[in-house]
């Protein structure tokens, strides 16, 4: 009796454990880790500004040729920029184009006061490996530029210019996904804080 009650506990707690697990694979896969446009992202906070995580993912494409994608010349992709069309400046303009009823009346020259960037900014990373052009982007906390994030946003084979991405914590099952993030982290995220802190060091 004692032994089928051991047994009967045994498959409760795995079947328990079967579900939680499942449970966390659907919400992993299906919702994502937080709303907006990269639900799945994998991100870390680096205790640095944007200007310096630039500056260290820089120093490690030029220290580990290899991580820079083949026939890519950009080590990282500006933010994009456009009017802004809620600045003093843009709304004149528009009132102007309207009064004189000219839909060509030039724009004025941009500036910071006149425009706004994208909240990212992306660089690629390449896994020689592998043959995988690796996505990310960059973002500055928002109300604390000492803060910057850094995500790992997506996978995909060089070879298959066409094909589509494989979305981090979305297309890989779950020890696939976990070795993804551990190689990523390793390989881009722990270095880039080394060579800030390095940075740093040499400076102070």
């Amino acid at each position: 009796m004692i032994a089928k009650n051991r047994n009967n506990n045994i498959i409760i707690l795995l079947a328990a454990f079967l579900s939680i697990w499942g449970c966390e694979e659907f919400v992993r896969r299906k919702i994502g880790g937080f709303a907006g446009s990269y639900p799945f992202a994998e991100s870390w906070d680096i205790h640095a500004t944007e200007d310096e995580v630039i500056a260290a993912i820089v120093e490690l494409k030029r220290e580990n040729p290899s991580l820079q994608p083949p026939n890519e010349e950009e080590l990282y992709f500006p933010r994009k920029m456009d009017y802004d069309w809620g600045s003093d400046e843009m709304k004149d303009h528009l009132h102007r184009s309207i009064a004189l009823k000219d839909s060509t009346l030039p724009l004025p020259p941009m500036t910071k006061s006149n425009t706004t960037s994208g909240n990212w900014l992306f660089i690629h990373f390449y896994y020689s490996g592998t043959k995988e052009i690796v996505y990310t982007w960059t973002s500055p906390e928002y109300g604390d530029t000492t803060i910057t994030t850094f995500a790992f946003v997506s996978l995909r084979n060089i070879d298959n210019p066409k094909g589509t991405r494989k979305l981090i914590n979305r297309d890989f099952w779950y020890l696939a996904n976990k070795w993804q993030i551990h190689k990523f982290k390793t390989t881009v995220v722990d270095r880039i804080k080394e060579i800030v802190a390095r940075k740093r060091a040499s400076k102070a």
